[in-house]
């Protein structure tokens, strides 16, 4: 059997989306990822070809260590590390030392670090312009052949994957921590930022009220940094996505809220996972007050303040479903195919926020919903 990563249905879709060089270059991607991956990264690490820096190693590899206060007793407590001498690659926002060793800390936390790497350091073969020799701890500082940028004090904000959950969960939340090493130093922080980032990155800074200025637009496969400030990878606070909810809210203007209170998250736009059968859905779904959306066609701004006023959302597992940190008392209804993925149990469950599963027939890559098992959910949830 194929696995639904390669089936037909999906790869037709992603020609149409993509063209056929980009589909062809996330194949390769997505082969390497699932199946080399691990087997090969592994023994580079093992045996030192591929240098890594933990986090309980980092401390010894910074000039100075910022611990961020949010006041709770949380531990371990976010941390910005500075290091002198940096540098930064623009795929993938991995940090090196200056003797090229990556920094654990920028690819996802200690427990999922080497499987983060790994991922991104596929990436950065098949989408980078830097060659995958010169990260290896043959080359000598300053010997690479990667045409660099250069930056006095800057930070990574790329995040591991370029989707809005990995930017939203496990890339905006650096955004606090960088602001808090700012008040604790006296530095002012440049934020390196994809170059083609899709129009949720700007409409997030400009939210979030980061100046223009202090933006950089990665133009160069890498950067050399003087100064390079690197954020502990945030671990789902609700900390975190309490002081995004009030940034995002507070700055986006009040408006009247859309028609009803329930929002059915659509991903009839999507090279995977739609729902075959959306209009059955939403008939069921209209005598509840749901209307249907496709978030991707809407402002980050809307957005935020539609899940704020919601009651329940109802959608099948996707990135979409990440306005949910707008949310208050709220309930998640979530729709899965032959995959089940737990991020959004995972992200409710930190937010206080309500969550149901519902588990349907996949068609391929898709999903048919039973109606009537949605209907009877629904009905449950809403009642509550």
């Amino acid at each position: 059997m194929i696995p639904t990563e390669f089936a037909s249905r999906k790869l037709k879709r992603k020609l149409a989306a993509d063209g056929v060089r980009e589909s062809i270059v996330a194949a390769g991607d997505l082969l390497t990822r699932k199946r080399l991956g691990r087997p090969v990264f592994d023994p580079l690490v093992d045996r030192g070809v591929v240098r890594t820096v933990s986090r309980d190693a980092l401390e010894s590899v910074a000039s100075r260590i910022v611990t961020v206060s949010d006041g709770t007793d949380s531990e371990p407590a976010p941390f910005v590390a500075l290091v002198e001498g940096g540098r930064l690659l623009s795929e993938t926002g991995l940090a090196l030392t200056p003797h090229r060793e990556i920094i654990e800390e920028s690819a996802a936390e200690p427990d999922q670090a080497q499987q983060a790497m790994m991922a991104m350091l596929s990436r950065q073969l098949f989408y980078g312009d830097a060659p995958l020799r010169d990260l290896l701890s043959g080359s000598r500082p300053g010997s690479s052949h990667i045409a660099t940028g250069s930056l006095e004090t800057a930070a990574p904000l790329i995040p591991r994957y370029p989707n809005y959950y990995h930017w939203i969960v496990e890339t905006v939340p650096k955004i606090r921590y960088i602001r808090a090493f700012e008040d604790a130093t006296g530095e002012r922080v440049t934020l390196l930022v994809p170059p083609d980032a899709p129009p949720f990155v700007g409409e997030t800074l400009e939210l979030l009220e980061w100046p223009e200025s202090r933006i950089e637009y990665a133009t160069a496969p890498a950067y050399d940094v003087s100064r390079l400030v690197v954020p502990s990878f945030p671990e789902r606070r609700a900390e975190d996505f309490a002081w995004l909810r009030r940034a995002v809210l507070d700055s986006a203007p009040e408006t009247t809220p859309e028609s009803g209170n329930n929002v059915y998250v659509s991903r009839a736009n999507a090279v995977e996972r739609r729902v075959v059968n959306e209009a059955e859905v939403m008939a069921v779904l209209s005598q509840f007050g749901f209307s249907c959306y496709r978030l991707e066609e809407r402002s980050l701004e809307r957005n935020a303040r539609l899940f704020a006023d919601a009651d329940v959302v109802v959608g099948p597992h996707g990135a979409g479903l990440t306005d949910i940190v707008f949310a208050d008392d709220c309930t998640l209804v979530e729709l899965f195919g032959d995959k089940v993925k737990q991020p959004y149990r995972q992200l409710t469950a930190t937010l206080g926020v309500s969550y149901e599963p519902m588990y349907c027939r996949a068609e391929s890559t898709d999903i048919v919903v039973d109606t009537a098992t949605l209907e009877e959910t629904v009905r449950r949830v809403h009642g509550r």
